[in-house]
């Protein structure tokens, strides 16, 4: 039964990852009592105009929006749903490099042309940092585009000048979109970055269930800005949500925010993240990521001058200290944390990363291996249906890509239809793979195969 194969996983492993809730009965108990449908009483999530419309005009109130709309589909439906929404079919779009797979979906939906905006990389972690005002208007510029997406904070909680790029966006006509799926947790707490929310955005989406005590699947759309249209975003919303919207994930969105608008959720929470980050300073081999612009929430537990890495770390974590991380990477691994995590977890993380770091040995590592810039030689929409050949891996080199291949997390493509597969990328996910990191392709080809567009004569 996968209820008993579940079971063997959760068991005794402490979840340093998402959902927020963390198991904790708190905010998981009684759910299922409301599993219920549309009858009487009950409210309608696609016509909200009982007791859920009180709860999101609620939640719009503390996260301090426009309007505010629960979402049961996850992010993805309401990256689907707002970009459909504010973009013509065939218009042309700037996003950034490292958005979601959900964002490439809805360019390809809506036969969009795309301008890439390769973020600045992190040295440090090997992962793509911030994304740059200046690159946001010189691709504007080139592009035409008036519609931008980008993500903030990225899934190790580096967030990007919003501020800057929303006043960048807006002088020249255009609609700033930010997927803020690690960052629901964010603006209501001085102690972690500014939300995107009340930084100029027109519209942000979250994952409630990532960083608040939500069920999974639950996500919010914030509308930031007059310059959105509520009936539009609705009516995709109408697309691409289920037509029957589980009442216990709507449920807890709602008990998450009733309570932060009753009491302070997130004191509690930040002085264990003060008493961890102080206990960590006298880790000598390993080390963690702080910056005035990440989030702290995301604990980046660097690898780069012990002999260790990231992939190692994980594993070392599981196996013999029962506690799953969210991520790893070749020079960090990826704590997830939420208000729902516990005194007793914080310390078994502290206690397991002190006796593993007594156990290295420095090692600076000259060069951490990160994602290559791919080269665009077509459009994602011409090589996603144009004809194809499946190859076997090898014979794909400098060949142009049909399919997505991604590791997930964190979901973004690392070579998408139209990309070329350089020998640096082959060689960038051939390390991937050997230290277990997931990776999947659209088409499910790789890793032994991969489809390429044809060569014409």
């Amino acid at each position: 039964m996968l209820e008993k194969e579940l079971k063997k996983v959760t068991d005794e492993v402490y979840p340093f990852h998402m959902p927020g809730h963390k198991r904790q009965k708190e905010w998981t108990k009684g759910l299922l009592d409301f599993d219920i449908t549309e009858i009487d009483g009950s409210d309608n999530l696609h016509s909200p105009n009982g007791v859920i419309l009180r709860a999101q005009r609620r939640a719009s109130s503390l996260c301090k929006s426009v309007s505010t709309i629960f979402l049961s589909g996850g992010s993805t439906a309401g990256i689907l749903s707002a970009i459909s929404a504010v973009c013509q079919k065939n218009s042309k779009i700037v996003i950034a490099r490292n958005c979601h797979k959900s964002v490439y979906n809805a360019c390809l939906i809506n036969g969009l042309q795309t301008e890439f905006v390769y973020p600045a990389v992190k040295n440090s972690l090997g992962v793509f940092g911030e994304v740059l005002p200046s690159d946001i208007a010189c691709a504007m510029d080139k592009s035409g585009a008036k519609t931008v997406v980008i993500t903030s904070p990225t899934y190790e909680g580096i967030t990007s000048d919003i501020k800057t790029i929303a006043k960048t966006v807006h002088s020249r006509g255009g609609i700033l979109i930010v997927d803020s799926a690690h960052g629901a947790h964010l603006g209501f707490n001085g102690y972690f970055p500014p939300t995107a929310r009340t930084l100029g955005a027109d519209i942000v989406i979250e994952s409630a269930h990532k960083t608040l005590p939500c069920l999974t699947g639950a996500a919010l759309l914030h509308i930031c800005s007059h310059r959105i249209n509520y009936e539009d975003i609705r009516s995709q919303i109408e697309i691409f949500e289920t037509s029957s919207p589980p009442y216990p994930i709507i449920c807890s969105i709602d008990r998450f925010f009733e309570k932060q608008s009753k009491q302070d959720l997130f004191t509690p929470y930040v002085k264990r993240l003060e008493k961890f980050y102080g206990e960590a300073k006298n880790l000598k081999n390993l080390s963690l990521f702080e910056s005035s612009y990440s989030d702290k929430g995301k604990i980046v537990i660097m690898t780069e001058n012990a002999d260790i890495s990231g992939f190692e770390l994980k594993r070392i974590l599981r196996e013999k200290y029962e506690i799953e991380l969210e991520m790893a990477m070749p020079g960090f691994a990826l704590a997830m944390t939420s208000l729902a995590d516990t005194d007793e977890g914080f310390d078994r993380l502290i206690f397991a990363l002190k006796e593993i770091d007594k156990t290295l040995k420095e090692k600076k590592k000259s060069l951490l291996l990160f994602q290559p810039k791919a080269e665009t030689r077509r459009s994602m929409s011409f090589a996603q249906t144009a004809d194809f050949e499946v190859l076997p891996i090898e014979k794909c080199v400098g060949r142009v890509s049909a399919e997505f291949v991604f590791a997930y997390p964190p979901g973004s493509p690392i070579i998408a239809p139209g990309e070329v597969l350089s020998r640096e990328i082959s060689d960038y996910l051939s390390y991937l793979l050997k230290n277990k990191a997931q990776i999947f392709s659209s088409k499910q080809n790789y890793p032994r195969f991969l489809a390429v567009l044809e060569e014409k004569d």
